[in-house]
């Protein structure tokens, strides 16, 4: 898993409740931030709650104007080399194939 993390902008993390997946997180987290001397911080968010239009942004078809969407504001905020830490974005929620597809493609 860590050397998945890097080479990858994207891992997927799959399993039922109660599997173990915040512990492997939490694991990676811990040994990074003591072998790094970086600080590691995680947002997540469900994607399963929004509208694709919401995790992405969308226009808005009577004004033209554009609203970013949530995993984009999340991107532009953490995403940022000035940051003194690093961040994990998770996508915390059931496996959708419509998300993940679009969320593929980003990460491509």
């Amino acid at each position: 898993f860590y050397e998945t993390t890097k080479v990858r902008h994207g891992i997927m993390l799959v399993g039922p409740s109660g599997g173990g997946k915040s512990c492997i997180f939490k694991c990676l987290k811990e040994t990074l931030q003591e072998s790094d001397g970086i600080q590691y911080k995680d947002v997540r968010f469900n994607p399963k709650s929004i509208r694709s239009q919401e995790m992405y942004g969308e226009t808005d078809p009577m004004s033209g104007e554009w609203t970013t969407g949530i995993f984009a504001a999340i991107w532009a905020k953490y995403n940022s080399r000035n940051n003194a830490f690093n961040t994990w974005i998770i996508a915390d929620g059931p496996v959708d194939a419509i998300w993940i597809e679009d969320l593929n493609t980003v990460l491509d």
